[in-house]
């Protein structure tokens, strides 16, 4: 993460499915890039949707819902920003709307890290919208 700075804005760790998944089962190695984030300052986002494909009624959330303690933001999806996931998609051939909204918060905005399980996809996302120069993925 150190990689990412900040340029007229605060520069941020943007966490999927996965890191919010591996963050609440205590992977250690997303709980460092975690705390290595909170060191460095970085604004802590999750985008709503994320939230939306994690969260399950029947299942213990326990450590899921400490875990929620740490985000900055919850980032609700834009108009823009829902219809650029659209386009990476189109773009790229996946079909994961949830990458594709991470990957699109993520290009739009100050510079930004993704934490994700899934580095492949992200990283084609993130490389299809022209932003791999702003936007590091970080896999877990």
């Amino acid at each position: 993460m150190g990689q990412v700075r900040a340029t007229g804005g605060r520069s941020r760790l943007i966490l999927d499915a996965g890191a919010l998944i591996a963050l609440g089962n205590g992977d250690a190695r997303a709980r460092a890039l975690l705390e290595l984030a909170l060191d460095e300052r970085l604004l802590v986002q999750l985008p709503t949707p994320v939230l939306a494909q994690v969260h399950r009624g029947d299942r213990d959330h326990a450590r899921c819902d400490r875990i929620l303690g740490s985000i900055d933001e919850f980032v609700p999806t834009t108009e823009a920003v829902a219809r650029e996931a659209g386009t990476l998609l189109g773009r790229t051939g996946l079909t994961d709307a949830i990458d594709a909204i991470v990957a699109a918060e993520a290009l739009d905005g100050p510079p930004a890290a993704i934490l994700t399980s899934d580095v492949g996809d992200i990283t084609q996302l993130v490389d299809a919208g022209g932003g791999l120069n702003r936007v590091s993925v970080q896999g877990l």
